[in-house]
This record gives C-alpha cells, structure tokens and sequence, in this order.
C-alpha cells in the first residue's frame, strides 16, 4: 500500500464572518415579519418557513464544507464535501505537468470554491492564494488550494525526483 506523502483538510474560517451572517439574518427575518404583519395567512406562514429553511440548509453547508487533499506515491486524491460524494482521484501516469503558485482567486477563477474556466480549468479552493497546479496529458487543468504551501513543495519535489 503506498504512503501518504501529504495530507490536508481546509475548511472555510468563518471567525468574524458569523457577526454578518446574523446581522443578514436578522434582517431578514424581520423583513418577513415586516411583510406578513398585517394579515398572517397561511401563504405568509409558508414563505416565513421556506425562507427559514433555506437559511439553515446555507448554514450547514458553509459548515460541513472542507476540501480534503491527499498524495501518496501513485496519485492524487481530492474531495470537496459535500459536493463530492466520494474523491476524485488522478493517477500520476495521467499527469504532465505539475508545480505549486500562486493564482488570483478573484481574477483566475472568479472566487473561491468549485470554480470553472475554459482557458484556465477547474479549481477547487477554500481560501488563500496558493495552490496545486496539475496540468493532465488530456489537456485538462486541475488547480487545487493549500495552506500549506512549503509542505506541498517539498511533496513536490520528492515526486519529481521519483519520476
């Protein structure tokens, strides 16, 4: 069986981002309220309730989602939960060109998340500026985010020198 070389686990750090989110929420809540004061009926009691539902399935997505990355000395192994039911794995004899960089989340992909581009390819961040730039013998590109970006080189390094 093959040895992890490298293993993270990024979740989104929602530190000082909760105080908006409840300001949001509030707001918006009393927005319903606002709304349906006069006269609750059972359609104001629906959208109350829908848009409840709607805030809390947010919630626990912003939550339980992470990017998990792992390479061992055969492939790759991504997974962004929960979008991901199970990894997505590139085996390295698919692989071309590998390095780590820098990239501009904003300008590159558009954000940080699951993001597609025609020219640049597909990128799976969470946060920060750095990432996995896999580029695949098909012509597909695959850029995935660390926080651990010196780690991910020396990984690097040690790969290449294998190959």
């Amino acid at each position: 069986m093959a040895g992890i070389y490298f293993k993270e686990l990024q979740k989104i750090n929602l530190n000082r981002k909760w105080i908006f989110f409840i300001g949001l929420y509030i707001l918006m809540f009393w927005a319903l309220v606002e709304q349906f004061s006069e006269e609750l009926d059972i359609s104001a009691i629906i959208s109350i309730i829908f848009s409840l539902i709607i805030l809390v399935v947010f919630n626990v997505i912003v939550i339980i989602m992470k990017l998990e990355t792992y390479i061992d000395e055969t492939k790759i192994s991504y997974q962004y939960k929960p979008f991901h039911i199970k990894p997505r794995e590139v085996l390295w004899s698919e692989v071309s060109e590998f390095y780590t960089r820098d990239y501009k989340p904003i300008r590159e992909y558009g954000g940080h998340g699951i993001q597609r581009r025609i020219r640049r390819g597909r990128a799976f961040t969470i946060s920060g500026n750095k990432g996995l730039q896999l580029i695949l013998k098909d012509g597909r590109k695959i850029l995935l985010g660390t926080n651990k970006p010196k780690e991910l080189q020396m990984v690097i390094e040690k790969i290449k020198k294998q190959n």
